[in-house]
């Protein structure tokens, strides 16, 4: 067989193509495990709130699916490990998920509370929806936690055989009236 086409010499060529290969596909490996996965899984196992989490990786932003345990403020634990993950993937897009251990009147609470929800987040009415909230709670049983930050609304319902956790997001909306779109609210549930 002749290893030759118009003067290049064919296996030059094709060690050439091979070992840019394994050094793109080696860079790639490296930089997920180093640049952003090993900081990532860091700052994930150093919060003591963290019970358990799981990476997704496979589309174009991050997916990270982290399983609380019961906290006295979901604001404040929420924010801190939103801000934890954006340090430790560097700017990459990603999409933080609560996961909680919601039994059914929990569940049934937090339903029966979405529409006084989204209601304070269009219309600013909180205290309103801070007291629908707690007395559903109290109906089912448990105890409930509003908290309200420029970005997000954040339940929390104490029951006792588990814990519910949603983190709703009050930008939607405005982002919604000012490009003139429709829909309902998009929150990611885990």
């Amino acid at each position: 067989m002749q290893w030759e086409w118009q003067g290049l010499n064919l296996r030059i060529v094709l060690v050439a193509l091979v070992a840019g290969l394994v050094l793109l596909l080696g860079g790639h490996w490296v930089y997920k495990s180093y640049g952003y996965h090993q900081p990532l899984i860091q700052a994930l196992e150093e919060n003591s709130a963290v019970e358990s989490y799981e990476i997704d990786d496979s589309t174009s932003f991050l997916r990270v699916v982290v399983h609380l345990k019961r906290t006295e403020n979901l604001m404040e634990t929420y924010q801190q490990l939103s801000r934890r993950v954006e340090q430790s993937v560097g700017g990459r897009p990603f999409q933080l998920v609560v996961k909680d251990q919601r039994d059914a009147k929990l569940s049934q609470a937090y339903y029966q509370s979405q529409f006084a929800v989204h209601q304070a987040i269009v219309q600013g009415s909180f205290p309103e929806m801070a007291a629908v909230v707690d007395e559903n709670a109290r109906e089912a049983g448990a105890e409930a936690r509003v908290f309200v930050d420029s970005d997000c609304v954040y339940l929390q319902l104490e029951g006792v055989n588990g814990h519910l956790l949603e983190v709703i997001p009050r930008n939607h909306y405005q982002d919604q009236a000012q490009s003139g779109g429709g829909g309902g609210l998009y929150v990611q549930r885990g």
